[in-house]
C-alpha cells in the first residue's frame, strides 16, 4: 500500500469573496484533518497557509514554499478543501491540475468536488472541473466588474470621481461632480500655455515659474486647505514633469477626461494605461480655461514624437519597444556609476512602480542572442515545411486556414457545451439563476462572435490562391537575415514588437511574427508524426 506524504493547502481572502465562516482557515483545517483521519495512506508533512492572498493570482508566499517542497520530493499529494482554495484563475487553477502536478508525480484531492487524480483519475478531467474552476474566476471577476461599472457608469454620465478637481479648478458646492473656475490658480495654467505658445522652451517656463515662487500644483492645494499633505522640499519647485501634467491635460478645454487609467485585471493589482480612443470624454462639462485650437497647438509643438529624440537628433536603440513587464509602462535610459541603466518609467517619475534595472549591454548582448537563436528555429520551421509543401503537394495558406477553421470551430463546440450545461447546474443548485442568465448571455455572445469569425474565414478560404504561400512571407525576414554580431535600429523595429523586462531583469521578447511562428508550428506537428516542442523552440 502506498503512503503519500501530504501537503494541505489553505487559503483564505475577502478580496475574492471568501467571507463565509465555512471557508475560514480553521474550518477548512478540520475538514481536512477528518478526511485524513480515515485514510492510513495519507501523512501530513506540512501545512501551506496563505491568509489573506487572493486567489486570482498564484504570487501567494505558502503556494510557492509548496511547489519548492513538490519539487524537492518533500511531498506527493495535495489537499484543499475545494478547486476554489486552490485558485480563482480558471487557466491557471486547470494548469496545475492537469499539467505542473502530474509531471511531478503529485496526487490532487479537492475533497468537497470530489475530485482525486489518484483513485479516480477522470475526476480531474470531468465537465464540471473546468466549469467550476471558471465560476471561481468568474466570481471573482464579478465583484471587481460591479464596482468598475458603477464607476464607469457615473463616467459616462459626467460624474468626475476623483478626489479633487484638477489644479485650476474647485469642485462646484452646488454639484459636487461639476468643476467651477479657481481664478489664483486658472491664471497661472493660462500663463503656461501661454509662455509656450510665445516660443518659450519647457526649461524657460519651469525657470520662470520658479523665480517667480509661483507655488506648485501640491503645495498649492496644501497652501488652500484644498486637501491635507506632508509634501518635501523638492515638491515645491516645479519641473518640466509638472508642466507635462498641465500642457497635455485636456480637462482645460472644458472636456471632462476620465479613464485614462485601468486595471490591468481582477487578477493582477496594476493599473495600465489606457488607450486615447477608449477615454470617457464628455465634452463641455464646464468652462475651458484654454481654447481648443491653443491646446492642440501646444500638442503639436511639444508631443507630436512618438519617440524621443536625444538632442544629437538620434534615437535610442531600443526606444519604443521596452515595456515593464508589472505596469507596462515605457522604460527610460539613466546612467549610474559609469554604467548606463534602463528603469521602469512609472519608477522614475511617479515611484508607482519599481526599478526593473536593467544594464543596457546585457541587455544588448541578450537581444542578439534570442535574435540568432530565433533565426535558428525559423530556418529550421522553413525547411520542415518546404519539405512537407513539396512531398504531400500541400498548400501552406491553404492549410493555414484549414487549422485557423479548425480550432476556431473547437471553440465553438466548448462554449456550446457550456451553455447547454448550464441548465443542470442551475438545477442542481450549482449556480443562481440570475448567474444562469449571465452566464448563458456570455456564452452566447461568445457563440456569436466565434461563428461571425468563422464565416470571415471560410470566405478567405474560398479566394485563396494555389501555392501563393503569403502565410510564409514573414520567414523571409529571418531567412534573408545574416548573424547578427551588432544590433541596429533597424532589425529591433522591423522584428520585434515589444522586450517585457521584469523586476530581475529577465527579459521576454514578443516578436511581431509570433501568431505566424505558432501557425507555422502547428502546421508542422499536424504534418509530421514528431512533434515539435514549442517552448523548446522559443527559448
Amino acid at each position: 500500500m502506498k503512503k503519500w506524504n501530504v501537503g494541505v493547502y489553505l487559503r483564505l481572502s475577502s478580496d475574492d469573496g471568501d467571507k463565509s465562516e465555512s471557508n475560514s482557515i480553521g474550518n477548512q483545517r478540520s475538514l481536512i484533518k477528518r478526511f485524513i483521519s480515515n485514510d492510513k495512506e495519507l501523512k501530513i508533512i506540512d501545512y501551506y497557509v496563505d491568509d489573506g492572498y487572493s486567489g486570482t493570482t498564484f504570487d501567494r508566499p505558502d503556494f510557492e514554499r509548496m511547489m519548492r517542497d513538490i519539487k524537492s520530493n518533500k511531498i506527493d499529494c495535495i489537499i484543499v478543501k475545494d478547486l476554489s482554495r486552490l485558485g480563482r484563475n480558471y487557466i491557471e487553477v486547470g494548469n496545475y491540475i492537469e499539467k505542473e502536478f502530474p509531471r511531478y508525480g503529485v496526487r490532487f484531492i479537492a475533497i468537497n468536488d470530489n475530485v482525486d487524480s489518484f483513485k479516480d483519475p477522470k475526476s480531474v478531467n470531468n465537465v464540471i472541473v473546468p466549469f467550476k474552476n471558471l465560476m471561481n474566476d468568474e466570481y471573482a471577476r464579478d465583484i471587481s466588474n460591479k464596482v468598475r461599472s458603477v464607476l464607469d457608469n457615473k463616467k459616462s454620465n459626467g460624474q468626475f470621481i476623483g478626489s479633487t478637481a484638477p489644479y485650476g479648478y474647485f469642485r462646484d458646492p452646488k454639484d459636487k461632480y461639476k468643476f467651477i473656475i479657481d481664478k489664483k490658480a486658472a491664471n497661472v495654467v493660462k500663463k503656461i500655455f501661454s509662455m509656450i505658445l510665445n516660443g518659450k522652451s519647457k526649461k524657460e517656463v519651469v525657470e520662470e515659474l520658479n523665480k517667480m515662487n509661483i507655488a506648485t500644483p501640491s503645495t498649492y492645494k496644501v497652501d488652500e486647505k484644498i486637501y491635507k499633505y506632508n509634501y518635501k522640499e523638492t515638491s515645491k519647485k516645479w519641473t518640466t514633469k509638472k508642466l507635462d501634467d498641465i500642457l497635455k491635460n485636456r480637462t482645460y478645454t472644458g472636456d471632462l477626461v476620465q479613464g485614462k487609467m485601468k486595471k490591468l485585471s481582477h487578477k493582477v493589482n496594476k493599473t495600465l494605461r489606457v488607450s486615447e480612443d477608449d477615454w470617457i470624454i464628455i465634452p463641455n462639462h464646464h468652462k475651458a480655461l484654454i481654447s481648443t485650437d491653443d491646446f492642440e497647438k501646444v500638442q503639436e509643438l511639444l508631443y507630436d514624437r512618438t519617440i524621443k529624440v536625444r538632442k544629437d537628433n538620434s534615437y535610442d536603440l531600443f526606444a519604443g519597444h521596452l515595456r515593464c513587464n508589472e505596469c507596462g509602462g515605457n522604460l527610460v535610459l539613466r546612467q549610474s556609476k559609469g554604467y548606463e541603466y534602463y528603469y521602469c518609467s512609472n519608477f522614475v517619475y511617479k515611484k508607482s512602480c519599481t526599478r526593473h534595472a536593467c544594464n543596457k549591454k546585457k541587455l544588448e548582448q541578450n537581444v542578439i542572442e534570442i535574435l540568432n537563436n530565433f533565426k535558428k528555429n525559423v530556418d529550421y520551421l522553413n525547411k520542415q515545411i518546404v519539405e512537407i509543401i513539396t512531398q504531400k503537394d500541400k498548400d501552406y495558406d491553404l492549410e493555414i486556414m484549414k487549422i485557423k477553421i479548425e480550432s476556431n470551430n473547437k471553440k465553438i463546440e466548448e462554449y456550446v457545451m457550456l451553455r447547454d450545461n448550464i441548465q443542470s447546474d442551475l438545477k442542481d443548485g450549482f449556480i443562481t439563476e440570475d448567474e444562469y442568465w449571465e452566464y448563458r448571455d456570455e456564452y452566447s455572445k461568445e457563440i456569436n462572435r466565434l461563428k461571425k469569425l468563422q464565416k470571415e474565414l471560410n470566405d478567405k478560404i474560398s479566394k485563396i490562391d494555389f501555392n501563393s504561400n503569403a502565410n510564409k512571407e514573414w520567414m523571409n525576414d529571418f531567412t534573408n537575415l545574416s548573424y547578427i554580431e551588432k544590433l541596429e535600429k533597424r532589425i529591433i523595429d522591423d522584428l520585434i514588437e515589444d522586450i517585457v523586462i521584469d523586476n530581475d531583469g529577465n527579459i521576454r521578447i514578443i516578436f511581431k511574427c509570433e501568431d505566424k511562428y505558432f501557425e507555422a508550428l502547428d502546421f508542422i506537428n499536424k504534418e509530421k508524426c514528431d512533434i515539435i516542442d514549442n517552448e523548446f523552440l522559443l527559448a
